[in-house]
C-alpha cells in the first residue's frame, strides 16, 4: 500500500509540468579564523537557477534559502570556491542550471592594529561674518584594526564630514570616522565629538564723514567731520553708520580766538580705534558780547 502510494506520488511529480526560476541564495561565510579579515567584495547573495516541478519550484521561491561556507583553517590569501549542482541541497527533481557568481573568490588578509590621529574634515563655511578659530577631536587619537598593507601607509584616520554651513557660535558636534572604501575598523567603539570655536571675523573698517561736536560750549569747527578706521567683529562694523560714532572735542577753555584741539573719539563696543584723520580740527570760539 505504501510503496503504491509512493510511486503514485513519484508519478505524480515526474508528471508535472516543470519550470525554472533564480532563487537568491543568501550567502554566510562561517568560522573565519581570529585575526583574519575579508578583503574582497562579498556578495550579499548566490543567484541559483533552477528547474524543477511547478509545485516544489514553488515551494522554493517561498522559503528562505541560504549557503554557508566553511573558512575554517584558510590562511591569508586569494581563495577560489567553485560551486556546483552538489554544493546545494534541493528536493529530488531540482536541477541546476546557472550559479552567480561562480567560482566565488575570496581574499582574506592577516589583521593588526595601530594608534592613529583623528583629523577633523570640515565642509562648507559659517555664516558670514563668522570663522572657525580652532577644531579639537576627543579623543584625539584611535585604535584602528585591519590589513596590514592598508595601516602600513596611513598617516591619520580623516572624519566624517562637518558641515559648518550654519554654525554661528562655538559648539560641540557628534561625528565619526571615514574609512571610506578602506576594510578597516575600530578596535573599541567610543564616541567622537569636535569641539568648534567659531568667533565673529574681525575686520577694519575706515569710515568718512564722521561728525565732531564741540563740548561742551559752542564751536565752529573745521573741518566738521573726520575719518576714522575702526577694527571689530565684521557684522557690527557692517552697519556700523557715521552718525553712531561719537567723536568730540574739549571747548571747555577755548575762548574767543582760534585753537587746535584734539579730537576724542569713542568706539562703540566691541571695537578698536585704529586712527583719526585729522586728529586736531580748528575750533573758533564765539565772542563775548
Amino acid at each position: 500500500m505504501a510503496l503504491g502510494l509512493a510511486v503514485a506520488l513519484w508519478f505524480a511529480v515526474g508528471s508535472e509540468e516543470r519550470t525554472e526560476t533564480t532563487l537568491n541564495l543568501a550567502l554566510e561565510l562561517a568560522n573565519l579564523p581570529p585575526k583574519m579579515i575579508i578583503t574582497s567584495e562579498v556578495p550579499a547573495s548566490l543567484q541559483v537557477r533552477v528547474m524543477g516541478p511547478a509545485s516544489v519550484v514553488r515551494k522554493l521561491t517561498q522559503a528562505r534559502l541560504g549557503h554557508t561556507i566553511d573558512l575554517s583553517g584558510y590562511k591569508s590569501g586569494r581563495h577560489s570556491f567553485s560551486l556546483g549542482p552538489n554544493s546545494f541541497s534541493f528536493p529530488r527533481g531540482v536541477t541546476v542550471a546557472r550559479i552567480q557568481p561562480n567560482p566565488l573568490k575570496l581574499t582574506l588578509a592577516v589583521t593588526t592594529t595601530r594608534n592613529l590621529p583623528i583629523k577633523p574634515v570640515l565642509e562648507g563655511r559659517p555664516p558670514e561674518g563668522f570663522e572657525v578659530m580652532e577644531v579639537k577631536i576627543r579623543p584625539a587619537q584611535i585604535t584602528v584594526k585591519g590589513p596590514a598593507p592598508e595601516l602600513a601607509d596611513l598617516k591619520f584616520v580623516p572624519t566624517l564630514p562637518i558641515d559648518l554651513t550654519n554654525l554661528s557660535g562655538s559648539t560641540t558636534v557628534a561625528t565619526d570616522v571615514d574609512f571610506k572604501n578602506l576594510h578597516l575598523s575600530v578596535q573599541e567603539q567610543v564616541p567622537i565629538l569636535a569641539d568648534l570655536t567659531i568667533e565673529a571675523r574681525e575686520a577694519t573698517r575706515t569710515m568718512a564723514g564722521v561728525p565732531v561736536a564741540a563740548s561742551p560750549r559752542p564751536a565752529r569747527l573745521t573741518p566738521s567731520q573726520v575719518t576714522l578706521t575702526l577694527q571689530g567683529p565684521w557684522h557690527q562694523l557692517k552697519n556700523l553708520k557715521p552718525q553712531e560714532v561719537k567723536a568730540t572735542v574739549d571747548t571747555q577753555n577755548l575762548g574767543a580766538g582760534r585753537r587746535r584741539l584734539k579730537v576724542a573719539v569713542t568706539p562703540p563696543s566691541g571695537m578698536r580705534l585704529l586712527k583719526v584723520q585729522p586728529d586736531t580740527v580748528t575750533a573758533q570760539g564765539a565772542k563775548s558780547s
